[in-house]
């Protein structure tokens, strides 16, 4: 399921929890928070990944810094995903 889709269950999903229809510009603002939302979650794992892959292979430093930027380039990837969402 990509985020688009993810958001909007999510957006869906506080409508039925607050009992009723949303506005056009309720949907939009809860959209963005909760593609805000998802972006700082993925930011904060791609750190902990970062930080996971520098402590788990100092022998090999080369290798470590190619995972960090592995993990960097799917995180643009994905905050451009979620960019597109607004």
């Amino acid at each position: 399921m990509n985020l688009k889709k993810r958001a909007e269950l999510a957006v869906k999903d506080i409508a039925k929890i607050v009992g009723g229809e949303l506005s056009a510009d309720q949907h939009e603002a809860l959209d963005k928070v909760v593609g805000d939302l998802m972006a700082d979650a993925l930011r904060a794992c791609a750190s902990s990944t970062t930080e996971a892959a520098m402590a788990c292979c100092p022998e090999d430093r080369d290798m470590a810094h190619k995972i960090a930027q592995e993990v960097k380039l799917a995180q643009v990837a994905l905050v451009a995903n979620l960019n597109s969402l607004r």
